[in-house]
């Protein structure tokens, strides 16, 4: 689902009733609401899996969730195409036929059994997806001690039908660990893969036409090694319906305005999914119905400006060099060795040297295993879209 990274959790609210200079608290009863279903799917006419997670809602203070297993879970179109979603993660459901794709014009809904209950989302049609006429970057100044790439993004849509728009985005880039390994030199170089968080939406309503322009997609900044030697970002754009438009406007509100007095009481957010089995049980979440578009960038260190300075990721870094006794077998006897494990360091290479002649040493080369392996945070496999560069 597009809106990913907004929590469902029930808050305690109180009532102030001012009387005679007295605040009285009012606590609702809501526990019968603490356990209700969450539903997070996303369909559009991009090619599949499609994927739909289940989780439950949980206290406020709780501050975690419970994942769904067991459900048995169909996507459903307006012709009576039934397509069916199988288990693939711990509340993760994905559709078991890989040629399966939504089309434009279609209506689709979703429909869960669970624990003898069935639940299930309204139809709604795949709207006609807007192509992103560009994506782009610019170098900016965000204030006199922030620095970095901006990339926004324009689009258009000549027939005046649209209107609301949200975004998510895949982001990739290259990195280099700073310490070599010569046992393992393929753990040199990997790529780091990163995908949107929070919810992005806008709509053009008020404007003169249906037009987005210079939409702020991503700022990297220096404290990231995003674009250290070499990225890139895949851009997705949805065509909401008014309906999803406003509830995930209404989502965003709500997970913005969390904890002070003067808040806004949250409004009670309802999305397109019914508990068919028990009407007065809600269900939380969206089934997401939407047209879809891509449009992908590269960006190189090289095209930055020299003021652009960012951090390699890697700070923390630093190879420390122990020798030790030949004869101990355990190198956690040392002192300064089990000092620097207790830290994380691990002996990543090590060598018999010669001292003096016939006083010989072991030197342990010790270092975090993140500063030597890039494999603790990305995958050395080229991806598939990567292309470099073009030389001049």
């Amino acid at each position: 689902m597009v809106m990913k990274g907004y929590r469902y959790s029930f808050l305690l609210f109180f009532l102030l009733i001012f009387f005679n200079a007295c605040v009285s608290p009012y606590d609702p009863n809501i526990t019968k609401y603490e356990n209700l279903l969450v539903v997070d799917g996303e369909l559009s006419n991009l090619p599949g899996p499609y994927h739909v997670k289940l989780t439950r809602s949980y206290k406020f203070y709780e501050n975690t969730y419970k994942t769904v297993r067991g459900a048995q879970i169909k996507i459903i179109d307006n012709n009576g195409l039934e397509v069916l979603m199988a288990e693939t993660g711990d509340g993760i459901y994905t559709t078991i036929d890989s040629t399966f794709q939504g089309i434009v014009g279609n209506s689709y809904k979703l429909n869960i059994m669970l624990d003898g209950e069935v639940f299930e989302s309204e139809f709604e049609t795949i709207k006609k997806p807007v192509p992103i006429d560009s994506l782009y970057w610019e170098y900016q100044q965000k204030d006199k001690d922030t620095e970095g790439v901006q990339i926004l993004l324009n689009s258009n849509d000549p027939t005046n039908s649209t209107h609301y728009y949200a975004w998510k985005y895949d982001d990739t880039w290259r990195f280099r660990v700073p310490i070599d390994y010569s046992g393992k030199p393929e753990w040199k170089e990997c790529y780091k893969y990163n995908s949107s968080t929070n919810s992005d939406i806008a709509s053009s309503t008020n404007r003169v036409g249906d037009i987005i322009d210079r939409h702020p997609i991503l700022f990297c900044d220096e404290n990231t090694n995003r674009i250290f030697i070499r990225y890139t970002i895949l851009v997705k754009q949805l065509s909401l319906t008014e309906q999803a438009y406003k509830f995930f406007d209404k989502l965003i509100s709500l997970n913005e305005n969390q904890g002070t007095l003067f808040d806004p009481i949250p409004c009670s957010l309802v999305g397109n999914i019914k508990n068919v089995t028990n009407k007065d049980v809600p269900v939380l979440g969206y089934f997401l119905v939407a047209g879809a578009s891509e449009k992908r960038i590269f960006i190189d260190r090289s095209e930055l400006p020299e003021s652009y300075e960012p951090t390699d990721g890697f700070d923390y870094c630093y190879t420390d060099i122990l020798l030790i006794s030949p004869e101990l077998t355990n190198y956690r006897d040392d002192a300064m060795v089990d000092s620097l494990m207790n830290l994380g360091y691990v002996v990543f290479e090590e060598h018999l040297i010669t001292i003096a002649q016939g006083v010989y040493a072991r030197q342990l080369n010790m270092a975090k295993p993140p500063c030597f392996n890039c494999t603790l945070n990305g995958k050395i496999e080229e991806p598939f879209f990567w292309e470099e560069k073009e030389s001049n």
